[in-house]
């Protein structure tokens, strides 16, 4: 009994200095208000396919010297292109990164080698592209409204029509070639792309446009042969006896604009149209036999060359 009040004296005693701690302490902070987080998403994405009906074309001119003349290159074609592209947007920063890839699905048209022949576009042709840009939109808002700023890109570009026989030369018997190898029709550029984009966001549709300039672009590839046929240079036929290849650089323009509708909100379905052009200097390299004998490998420089491509495009694209 005796240690009991002891004991019960010290806890009243404690109680009674705990409002005397308690004011020497600082205030501790308060719960978290009800709806605290940040209900607004920073990043959003958008993934989807898209179908180009485009109509592409090229034209080259080479220079020849004597005993070999000028050749010129012509083809116009229809193709149908399918693509996948994606977009990444920082909402907070007002920039994204978009990429792209298409691939031909069918092609059709004419082509035209002058001096060697000319003819319908195969069934092997290969046309596609990727690439990626970074886009800064400090302009506006990208949240439901007018957004404009510019952007910076890589762009590959594939562009090979099946010109009919695609061969040259590797083997002959005076002069005359006896077995051919086979040539593909190429070009591969790799460009740089700088330029405008602008946007529009509403609650059911949406703009959008973009410009670019290619200050540069690196070109290359390969002509597609001219055997059984040959080159006929002022009544002396060559037939080469290796691809003749060619390089240089070019310079050009891309544009796209697209019409969008959101039937959901998650759901974009847009329709507009692109269009692509590059012009270049370039420097082929030819090498042919003729039954008087072998011409050695030739640097012919370009003329002229262009390659274009444009058309209608239609897109099915995810937001989320």
């Amino acid at each position: 009994m005796k240690r009991t009040i002891p004991a019960a004296a010290a806890i009243l005693a404690t109680c009674a200095c705990i409002p005397a701690l308690a004011a020497d302490y600082p205030e501790l902070r308060p719960a978290y208000d009800e709806g605290w987080e940040n209900t607004d998403d920073d990043i959003r994405f958008e993934f989807g396919t898209a179908y180009w009906y485009s109509w592409g074309g090229r034209d080259a001119g080479f220079a020849g010297s004597a005993p070999l003349g000028n050749i010129a290159v012509t083809s116009r074609d229809q193709t149908h292109i399918g693509e996948l592209h994606g977009k990444i947007e920082d909402l907070s920063t007002q920039s994204y990164v978009a990429g792209r890839a298409g691939i031909g699905l069918h092609t059709t048209g004419t082509y035209k080698i002058t001096p060697a022949g000319s003819g319908a576009i195969g069934n092997s042709s290969r046309i596609g592209y990727a690439g990626a840009d970074f886009g800064w939109l400090p302009a506006g808002n990208m949240i439901g409204g007018f957004a404009f700023g510019g952007l910076v890109g890589y762009q590959y570009w594939k562009d090979a029509p099946d010109i009919g026989t695609g061969q040259y030369a590797t083997g002959f018997a005076g002069g005359v070639p006896t077995s051919f190898g086979e040539a593909r029709n190429e070009l591969d550029i790799h460009a740089l792309r700088l330029g405008l984009k602008g946007t529009a966001d509403f609650d059911m549709f949406d703009l959008q446009g973009e410009v670019a300039a290619v200050p540069y672009a690196h070109v290359s590839g390969v002509l597609g042969g001219s055997s059984p046929g040959g080159y006929n240079f002022g009544g002396t036929v060559y037939n080469e006896n290796a691809p003749t290849t060619f390089s240089g650089r070019g310079y050009g323009v891309m544009a796209e604009g697209m019409v969008g509708f959101h039937p959901t909100e998650n759901l974009i379905l847009r329709l507009g149209g692109r269009a692509w052009y590059l012009e270049s200097n370039l420097d082929a390299v030819f090498s042919g036999t003729s039954a008087g004998g072998a011409q050695p490998a030739t640097t012919m420089p370009s003329t002229y060359a262009s390659l274009f491509r444009y058309g209608l495009r239609a897109e099915l694209t995810g937001r989320f």
